[in-house]
């Protein structure tokens, strides 16, 4: 997949933690990567000497990865749509992540609730292990939605 990360996400750096899109299937699944750098600002201070990602931040990346699957990438103008995470459900974090992993982070949307409402179950796999699961709900909404 050909995707402009910068073109699609609202994110920036530092807060930008997604840095390719591998697969994608609209309101269905996507399939990202995170390289996790030495050089993030996180590192010095999470933990000395020894740094691994922090889970808040893996919870964000996750999220992130899942907004990808709600862009119709079919248009020719992509409407201004957000995905809003509103709860976050049996997270579990089962191995730390270092400095030099690459994350491959997997999303599948489970079920729509209601018309505002999807749940999105995420899983992280660093070299094939799966590094944390989670399910997101989000709520749906337009730029111009009050």
């Amino acid at each position: 997949m050909n995707i402009n990360i910068l073109q699609v996400m609202k994110h920036r750096y530092p807060f930008l933690l997604i840095d390719k899109v591998i697969e994608y299937e609209y309101l269905k699944s996507a399939k990202v990567v995170k390289y996790v750098s030495h050089n993030e600002p996180w590192v010095q201070g999470h933990y000395p000497n020894k740094p691994i990602f922090p889970g808040v931040l893996l919870i964000e990346a996750m999220g992130q990865a899942s907004g990808i699957m709600l862009i119709d990438f079919s248009l020719k103008q992509i409407p201004n749509k957000y995905g809003y995470l509103v709860k976050i459900e049996n997270c579990k974090f089962i191995r730390p992540i270092y400095p030099g992993s690459e994350i491959i982070i997997d999303c599948k949307m489970i079920e729509k609730i209601g018309d505002k409402y999807i749940r999105v179950e995420v899983i992280a796999m660093v070299e094939r292990k799966k590094v944390a699961i989670v399910s997101l709900i989000f709520m749906l909404k337009e730029e111009n939605d009050e």
